[in-house]
């Protein structure tokens, strides 16, 4: 798969992966390698409670794992796949003080 097609088939899953995990709180989803390159899926929900609760939700791996699959990302690369959650609530404190 070429990068562009990855890219592609990246940005097309990160809507339903909002969208399947939006009961759970979360409110955007982002694609961002780490610095090794590894795969990492970014979500983001409003607070700190929300994010320790998706954190322990043994479901949301799979599920973003089952998406990415169904839209063509390779599977070798979703096995490897890194999940984080980070909420507004903390990012906004980055601004304070």
């Amino acid at each position: 798969m070429g990068e562009e097609q990855l890219r592609s088939a990246v940005d097309a899953a990160m809507l339903p992966i909002v969208a399947s995990l939006g009961p759970a709180g979360v409110v955007s989803a982002h694609w961002l390698p780490d610095r090794a390159g590894e795969p990492v899926v970014w979500v983001r929900v409003r607070d700190e409670a929300s994010r320790v609760a998706v954190e322990s939700y043994a479901w949301v791996l799979p599920q973003v794992q089952i998406i990415l699959t169904r839209l063509a990302v390779p599977p070798e690369m979703v096995m490897r796949l890194r999940m984080e959650v980070t909420s507004a609530e903390a990012e906004d404190r980055l601004f304070e003080g």
